[in-house]
């Protein structure tokens, strides 16, 4: 191999390497409970939200694994808050003056740190969409739930920080509907998925290898030449 064609075999690796980097989550969306249950590990958190104090409680007091909020502004991480109402076995938005016709979003953030499986149950309104919320209040991806009937889960190549649920608006655009969340869990992951951190570390693997062979290539030659010549006529 030419040591131009090396190189650009080289640069191509590092190049998939680095786009792996920062490709977005691989998310599979399930609509169906018993397919997600199928795919993924042992529940590690259930939270049914039992009760019905009809009041306005603090969105950790559920679970130490994850807080839950009320986002006046759904594709604004920042508009979150940390509070919702707590009210008929679930869980729903606080609403407020800035909200489309006074209806927000639930959101909720994850206080562990490996959660690459989570799902959860919801009625009343419908749910068009889940944005997936980085740190730093940012959105990498919006998963399109509109084909969902009640129950939303999501499994990631990546783990979880948070998310929104963003409401279905109603026709003509007048304003947002209003959703309850319900058994909301956890689950420990199914089947191993490379992570894209794990395949650029492959990519650079290959990089290594490529190196290796072309060294081991250029010192293996001046022995061929020498078996060549010793070699009887």
């Amino acid at each position: 191999m030419n040591t131009s064609n090396f190189l650009y075999r080289a640069l191509a690796a590092l190049a998939l390497a680095t786009a792996a980097l920062h490709a977005p989550a691989a998310v599979v969306f399930y609509t169906s409970e018993a397919d997600y249950l199928a795919a993924v590990g042992a529940t590690r958190t259930y939270i049914d939200f039992a009760g019905s104090p009809g009041a306005v409680v603090s969105g950790g007091s559920f679970s130490p694994d994850l807080t839950f909020g009320s986002c006046t502004d759904s594709s604004a991480p920042g508009t979150c808050g940390t509070t919702v109402l707590h009210n008929s076995n679930a869980i729903t938005d606080l609403g407020g003056s800035a909200a489309p016709n006074g209806v927000a979003s639930l959101a909720w953030r994850f206080d562990i740190p490996d959660v690459f499986a989570f799902a959860f149950h919801y009625i009343s309104g419908e749910v068009d969409a889940v944005a997936v919320v980085q740190p730093g209040a940012t959105i990498s991806q919006l998963i399109d739930t509109t084909a969902a009937n009640g129950f939303i889960g999501l499994v990631s190549d990546t783990a979880f920080y948070g998310g929104i649920g963003v409401n279905a608006v109603f026709a003509g655009g007048i304003g947002n509907d209003r959703y309850f969340i319900d058994d909301f869990r956890i689950n420990a992951p199914g089947a191993t998925v490379p992570e894209p951190g794990a395949l650029a570390l492959a990519g650079l693997g290959l990089v290594a290898l490529a190196l290796g062979r072309r060294r081991a290539g250029t010192r293996a030659a001046p022995a061929a030449d020498q078996a060549t010549v010793a070699s009887p006529q």
